[in-house]
Parts: structure tokens; C-alpha cells; sequence
């Protein structure tokens, strides 16, 4: 409620500009988002505005400019944990030049994403980060978009989404291969892919080529979803079949983890009997055994994608570049000591 008793002189644009040391018209385009300025600049005429109790009337720069300074992220809600850094990376970037972000969750199966991006776009967004479920819904983004600045993130991506950060398949592959190759590694069986998913059959096929160039002979591909459970129903199928000198590849952690736990149960020891590896890190502070994990470049990702968008805003062209980024890998306790070449 505001008090009548209160003061009615009221901070203005040049008194800001004025306590911080530079031109109103440089206050106007800190607050406003309108053109960038230096991150020192901003930090100054921030604090200046905080001292003077200045408020920028956000509304009234969105009715001028056309521009609410607001991008809308899309993300699948069951990768909310190990897509964290991601958002921190979106939301820190755009924060650094006064941009608002609007965030929705959409269902793993892509059924409300249409509706979902939609309300963003009515809400008049100035840009798109999207990390769709499904390639259908990747298409859909695109389509909706009706040329607004969009990026898309992740590995679900239409084959004609212009711009888009993903991870780098080939490299990634590589890293887990030449390190499994150097533990001892014959043959792999994959679990928790779905073949006949294009994007999991990319994935299955970057393994196994990899792994066939340094030596390791690709084996059986078993499905049964790719959460613990599936993990866990994988692991008793295959327990009493799995031979010395073969490596459990699985699609994710939650995977993995159901997988050692069955082996453990049957008395079968990994590493020593048979070694696991991840293909996405969930759960980098996770307690109890380490797994060996693909740890995805989610931060990268979300700083490249922001790079596009400013880009596209700068030049009002729609940013057309598609980048891959590479995991790290993350060696842990459940792959053996690499063996010293003889």
C-alpha cells in the first residue's frame, strides 16, 4: 500500500545516469536491454538505480520498442536434475544483460509442447531456447516460431532445425571407447537405447563405431526403457550370460545404477568381473560407487545457445548455425585401472 506521507520526488533516468558517471542514453539501453553494454557498465548503473530506489517501467520499454527483453526456455520435465546447469547457464547470460526468462516444463512424451511453446509466443517473448522430447516436437517448435529467434538444444532435433547446440556423438563416443579399450574391453552390450528411435539409434551406432575402431567388438542391444527400473530388468535377463572382458554400455545413470545393483546382488563384482559405463552423467555428487560417465557440456550449451539468439536479435536474421560440443569423460570405480601397455 503506498504511503500518502511518503515523498513524491522520484528518482529519474538522469539522476542515474548522473550517480553512475555515464549518459542517460547509456542508462537507457542498461535497463531497457535494448543494445548492449559492458558487464562493468551494467553492474554501475544497476547499483546507481538500487541507491536511488530507481525502477525502469519495464511495461512502458516493451509498448516503445516492440521488445518485452524476456526469452521463454522449453525443457522435458523428467530432465529437470541433470539439466540444471543448463538453465543456470541460460538464466545467468541473459540476467548479465537484464533479459527475463520464462521457463515451462513439457511432459517426456512432447504432448503439451505444442501448447506449451505456444503460450510463450503469446506472451510475446523476444526468443526461444528449446530442448525439445521428441524430434516430432523439435519440428513443431520450429514451425510455430513463425521466424521469432529460436534455438534448439539437445539431441532430438528435426534434420531441418537451422539452428541448433547438440552434443558432439563421434568425439564423445571416442573418449568412452579409447578408455575402455585401455581397461581391458573385448566386447560391449548396450542397454537402455531404444534402435528403433532415431535418436538412440544415432547414439548405438557412434558406440559401436568406436569401439569397433579401437578393437571392441559390439555385441547385443537390450531395451527396456531407460530408467532404474529398466536397468534393474536388463540386469536379470543378463547376469548369468555376461562374460569376462565385456563392458555393460548404458544409456544413463539411473540405468547403470539398476544394472550394478542386480550384478552385486548376484555376487558378480564390478569392476573385476564386469565393468559399467554411463553415456550421460545425472548425477555428478551422487553417494555410493562412482560410475565411469559421459558427463554432458550442458553449461556450454546453454552459453552458446544465448550467443545465438543475441546474434540473430543483433542482426534480425534468424541465427542459422548448428554446433556439437564434446562430453568429458568421467572416469569412476566402476571400470577397471587402465592396463599399462606391454
Amino acid at each position: 500500500m503506498i504511503d500518502p506521507a511518503a515523498p513524491d520526488e522520484l528518482a529519474t533516468l538522469a539522476d542515474v545516469a548522473s550517480e553512475a558517471g555515464v549518459s542517460t542514453a547509456t542508462v537507457s539501453r542498461a535497463l531497457s536491454g535494448s543494445r548492449p553494454v559492458s558487464p562493468d557498465t551494467l553492474k554501475r548503473v544497476r547499483a546507481a538505480a538500487a541507491r536511488l530506489g530507481y525502477r525502469h517501467n519495464a511495461v512502458a520499454s516493451a509498448l516503445r520498442s516492440n521488445r518485452t527483453q524476456s526469452v521463454g526456455i522449453v525443457l522435458p520435465r523428467y530432465a529437470t536434475v541433470f539439466l540444471s546447469a543448463l538453465i543456470e547457464s541460460v538464466t545467468e547470460s541473459l540476467d548479465a544483460q537484464g533479459i527475463g526468462t520464462l521457463l515451462r516444463y513439457v511432459a517426456p512424451d512432447g504432448a503439451d509442447h505444442d501448447e506449451r511453446v505456444a503460450d510463450l509466443l503469446d506472451r510475446r517473448v523476444d526468443g526461444l531456447i528449446v530442448c525439445p522430447p521428441t524430434i516430432e516436437a523439435s519440428g513443431h517448435a520450429q514451425r510455430l516460431s513463425h521466424g521469432l529467434p529460436i534455438v534448439q538444444v539437445g539431441r532430438f532435433l528435426d534434420p531441418d532445425t537451422p539452428s541448433a547446440v547438440s552434443l558432439d556423438e563421434t568425439t564423445s563416443a571416442g573418449l568412452l571407447a579409447s578408455h575402455l579399450a585401455r581397461t581391458g574391453t573385448r566386447r560391449i552390450i548396450t542397454i537402455g537405447l531404444d534402435p528403433d528411435a532415431p535418436a538412440d539409434a544415432t547414439r548405438i551406432r557412434s558406440v559401436e563405431d568406436a569401439c569397433a575402431a579401437r578393437g571392441i567388438a559390439p555385441g547385443a542391444v537390450v531395451y527396456r526403457g531407460s530408467d532404474l527400473l529398466a536397468g534393474v530388468t536388463a540386469a536379470e535377463e543378463l547376469w548369468d550370460a555376461v562374460a569376462l572382458g565385456e563392458t555393460l554400455v548404458c544409456a544413463n545413470d539411473d540405468v547403470a545404477t539398476g544394472v550394478v545393483t542386480v550384478l552385486r546382488a548376484r555376487g558378480v563384482r564390478v569392476p573385476d568381473d564386469v565393468q559399467i559405463a554411463s553415456l550421460l552423467q545425472l548425477y555428478p555428487d551422487a553417494q555410493g560407487t562412482p560410475l565411469t560417465s559421459l558427463r554432458h557440456p550442458w553449461r556450454q550449451m546453454g552459453a552458446e545457445a544465448v550467443e545465438m539468439l543475441e546474434h540473430a536479435q543483433r542482426s534480425r536474421v534468424a541465427a542459422r548455425r548448428r554446433t556439437a560440443l564434446s562430453a568429458d569423460l568421467v572416469v569412476g570405480a566402476s571400470t577397471r585401472p587402465i592396463q599399462e601397455e606391454s
